[in-house]
């Protein structure tokens, strides 16, 4: 359903309504929070930004932001700052047992002739909102104390603030949902995670390429300049993978091992998931992983994350709020289970014997890349 769909149904008149001047109140100042704060204030709202962490901090991590990701981040009004701090990636590539090539596919065959797919640092990505956001109040070292009556909260440097919406943009452990809202803890997927940033390579600077093995899988991802962005994982029902994860990838060649010495003491992560079964409550509401963290395998984080600002700033302007919050839930539900249901599809084939894993990807890589990354750019988020 689209918005003019859902306001021709909820709005009983024929006269445009806007709904300005609204206070949020948005916790976390990640991508999702930083970009649903922009899409607010260019809608004449006035959003208030606190973040847990006491400074920004530095991470050694990248997106792969696919075709869209980069229309999102157009329509926020960042792209031009997006393509001039991000690496263009034009090809695809992905390999099983031996090396041998199971998809190797130019984005435009899976995104069509338009396609704009990009690398980009995290950091460079947050560093970009951060400058868009400068005309927004913004809180480090800040969190909700106490919730209050009438929609009001004490922070922890001891304020109180009056809203007319919260919203959880915290992450994967979101205070908001499990404490704010009653919602659902994060679930282990049973894979963990370890990602860095290398330098020195020399390999092709436009190509995504993913090298699957049983029960493990490494990315590798150019950023332009000879850095490349590594993710590797690991599937472990039992927790952390005992011993150096990159013992794991030892039977993979150079460049590779070279790349992973230079990994040093990555900590690595579980990967978990937030199956979150409503998205609001009373006049809280989630965004991004707070909402719907899953499995990497889409590459749909940013993308989703910023939907989800640009579809909520635009209900909060054009409907009553105790309607736009169930508005946006229904406009964002169906895409969001579309991509979990693609992610946990990719990740269980990710657990088939080698030869059927292979099989599995050769026949359909094409057919279900080209059809179903296709359908996220269908309409508008």
């Amino acid at each position: 359903m689209t918005m003019n769909q859902l306001q021709d149904t909820m709005i009983k008149n024929d006269t445009p309504q806007t709904h300005s001047g609204l206070r949020v109140l948005i916790a976390g100042g990640g991508i999702a929070g930083l970009s649903l704060a922009r899409a607010l204030k260019d809608a004449g709202q006035d959003p208030l930004v606190i973040e847990r962490s006491q400074e920004w901090p530095a991470t050694s991590t990248a997106y792969y932001l696919p075709t869209n990701a980069i229309r999102a981040l157009d329509q926020l009004g960042l792209g031009e700052a997006v393509a001039a701090a991000a690496h263009p990636i034009s090809r695809q590539r992905v390999t099983g047992a031996g090396g041998r090539v199971l998809a190797d596919l130019p984005v435009s065959t899976v995104w069509g002739e338009q396609s704009r797919c990009a690398a980009i640092r995290r950091d460079s990505l947050h560093e970009l909102l951060l400058k868009a956001t400068t005309d927004i109040p913004i809180r480090l070292g800040t969190t909700i104390d106490v919730r209050l009556r009438d929609n009001a909260v004490k922070l922890s440097d001891g304020t109180i603030e009056h809203y007319d919406v919260l919203v959880g943009a915290d992450g994967v452990d979101s205070v908001v949902r499990t404490a704010g809202i009653g919602g659902s803890e994060p679930t282990y997927t049973g894979r963990w995670a370890w990602s860095f940033i290398a330098g020195g390579w020399d390999g092709e600077e436009g190509t995504w390429q993913a090298r699957l093995a049983p029960d493990r899988s490494l990315l590798t991802m150019p950023l332009g300049e000879g850095a490349v962005f590594c993710y590797a994982d690991i599937a472990s029902a039992n927790g952390r993978p005992t011993g150096d994860w990159r013992n794991y990838f030892n039977d993979l060649d150079k460049p590779i091992t070279d790349l992973m010495a230079q990994a040093g003491q990555v900590p690595g992560n579980p990967i978990m998931e937030v199956d979150q079964p409503y998205a609001f409550l009373g006049r809280t509401v989630l965004i991004g992983d707070a909402a719907h963290a899953m499995s990497p395998s889409m590459s749909q984080g940013v993308a989703l994350a910023v939907e989800d600002a640009l579809v909520l700033a635009e209900t909060l302007s054009s409907l009553p709020v105790h309607q736009a919050l169930p508005a946006y839930e229904q406009l964002r539900a169906e895409r969001i289970a579309w991509v979990r249901s693609q992610a946990h599809r990719r990740d269980s084939a990710r657990g088939l014997t080698r030869t059927a894993r292979d099989r599995v990807l050769r026949l359909t890589r094409r057919r279900t890349g080209l059809a179903g990354q296709q359908a996220l750019l269908a309409g508008t988020p």
